[in-house]
């Protein structure tokens, strides 16, 4: 994928919003009505390695989710070795960026942000969902200041059919994991007190840097 230019019909790639292990995130830009919609890259190798399952599994249990503070999904593409997912533009950019050093983000900020983040947890939590990787840099604002989770590249279902199963995988953000996280490979964990832990440190940054 060039920097600039049509990506699909109508659609121009404007510039990078971020990247990290997965791949990237651009800005994409409707040529005609101006509309915009961020574009992530799931990086794999040759069709059917694991970064392109990956990215499937990402998008398919992304696309599912329908909630206020939950980033939407609106698509998916898939193209040779690289799984692109079509997602809402979060014109705020990340918490991480409003959350200023041994300050925080202020007391009525971090209030209003923590119930929207508690309000979406508690929507992905009722679906069976665990994000697993909650920090301020995985949670966006949009252009009226309201939280999305988002970035479900390490998330997975702990619950299906009415049956909670435990995981055992060592994942997310070591400052935010939660302690039986870390250990996980020796003994497996429930999976909804490990992201409120996570979403818990949020928390602690927003009201004190």
């Amino acid at each position: 994928m060039t920097t600039e230019g049509e990506f699909v019909d109508g659609w121009v790639v404007a510039q990078v919003l971020g990247e990290g292990s997965y791949g990237e995130v651009r800005l994409l830009v409707h040529s005609r009505s101006g509309a915009c919609v961020a574009l992530k890259a799931v990086r794999g190798g040759e069709e059917g390695s694991e970064g392109v399952a990956a990215g499937a599994r990402e998008a398919a249990l992304h696309r599912a989710l329908r909630h206020p503070h939950v980033l939407r999904c609106l698509g998916e593409r898939r193209h040779g070795g690289v799984h692109y997912l079509f997602l809402e533009y979060a014109q705020g950019g990340e918490l991480f960026d409003r959350i200023e050093p041994d300050a925080g983000a202020g007391a009525a900020a971090a209030r209003r942000w923590w119930r929207q983040l508690a309000a979406g947890l508690r929507y992905l939590h009722a679906r069976g969902v665990a994000h697993r990787d909650l920090k301020p840099e995985n949670l966006l604002l949009d252009a009226r200041d309201q939280l999305k989770i988002s970035d479900f590249g390490m998330a997975t279902l702990f619950r299906r059919g009415g049956r909670e199963r435990l995981l055992s995988r060592v994942c997310g953000t070591v400052p935010y994991a939660a302690p039986e996280v870390l250990s996980a490979e020796v003994r497996p964990y429930r999976a909804p007190p490990a992201d409120v832990w996570s979403a818990a440190l949020v928390l602690v940054a927003l009201l004190a840097g």
